[in-house]
């Protein structure tokens, strides 16, 4: 003789398939959420946040959030600072491979564009 007991302990197949489904959707979740937290609002990855300086994230930062070319005077005018210093800052940028610069003689000024969100050279 069986008891109700026993049957509640058995797992039927539907119990089943939804335990996998719930964990499907909690490793869905904190990949999202982990993805979430590698870029923010921002632009920047983690590795850029920690290894760039001050003035180096907030170049990167705006041109990445203009979301395309964006005249390298415009960029100097926006931010504090001397013009020169700015100048410097953007080479270095570049060296390390973030942005790209052209120069456009019809406007004069160098266009900067953003690479691929890359991993900071050390």
């Amino acid at each position: 003789m069986r008891h109700g007991l026993q049957n509640s302990l058995l797992l039927d197949p539907w119990k089943i398939a939804l335990i996998i489904i719930g964990l499907v959707l909690l490793v869905a979740g904190l990949i999202w959420l982990i993805h979430r937290r590698t870029v923010a609002s921002d632009g920047l990855t983690p590795s850029e946040r920690k290894n760039l300086s001050f003035q180096e994230k907030e170049i990167l930062s705006m041109v990445r959030q203009h979301g395309g070319p964006m005249r390298q005077d415009w960029l100097v005018d926006e931010l504090p600072g001397d013009s020169e210093d700015l100048a410097e800052v953007i080479l270095e940028i570049e060296n390390k491979g973030l942005i790209k610069r052209e120069w456009q003689s019809d406007v004069g000024t160098y266009m900067v564009s953003t690479l691929s969100q890359s991993v900071v050279k050390e």
